[in-house]
């Protein structure tokens, strides 16, 4: 099966690991990155060689089939707006996570910049140690995402797949607070009750 264009903006923890393991099953990455020059993205561009590129944004989503937005939350207003005429009408996942208060998604940016994208919420709920090591007490975990019910879902629920994980979808875009809810409850768990990061879930159902 033929793999797929992603554009991973940001090349930090989450935004590195998960483009090292698209990257080895097959896709072409291409990562956009403001400071090309910054230790972490020298330690992806050593990692990976030739085998992925690294350079702007706008060069990154090019000719890009998907968009991972894996930068501080705190940016992602800006980042939109600048690069909203690529991302109208991709499929974008929304991995940035606004800590602080108020929305931790940024679907309300999307719907006025960029109406014709196909936005999903995934890859947020989770410490990049879980896509790093996708089994936990020996069972793999799932990742809860949500976003509009098209063509685009099968192509973010295998990504989901190739990083190791579980696909597990909780509805459309509307449903994108009850992802952000599972982020609160590992936060809860993983730093409050000190159960450590590499904490995952997984849905049993009879």
């Amino acid at each position: 099966m033929a793999g797929f264009r992603i554009a991973v903006i940001g090349a930090g923890n989450i935004g590195g690991t998960l483009g090292k393991k698209w990257a080895a099953a097959g896709h072409s990455v291409a990562f956009g990155v403001s400071d090309s020059n910054s230790k972490k993205v020298q330690a992806v561009r050593a990692e990976l060689g030739p085998t992925a590129s690294i350079g702007s944004v706008a060069d990154a989503l090019a000719s890009a089939d998907v968009a991972l937005m894996a930068v501080p939350g705190g940016v992602m207003d800006a980042l939109i707006a600048a690069n909203a005429a690529q991302l109208d009408g991709m499929t974008v996942i929304d991995a940035a996570n606004r800590m602080g208060g108020g929305d931790m998604n940024s679907f309300a940016t999307f719907r006025a910049q960029t109406p014709n994208a196909r936005v999903y919420r995934a890859f947020n709920i989770y410490g990049w140690e879980n896509f790093a090591g996708p089994v936990v007490g020996g069972a793999q975990a799932d990742l809860f995402y949500c976003g509009p019910d098209s063509e685009s879902r099968a192509v973010v629920e295998r990504l989901i797949s190739d990083v190791g994980l579980r696909p597990m979808c909780v509805g459309d875009a509307d449903k994108v607070d009850v992802v952000d809810g599972v982020l609160r409850l590992w936060f809860a768990l993983a730093n409050g009750q000190h159960l450590g990061r590499h904490l995952a879930f997984r849905v049993l159902a009879g």
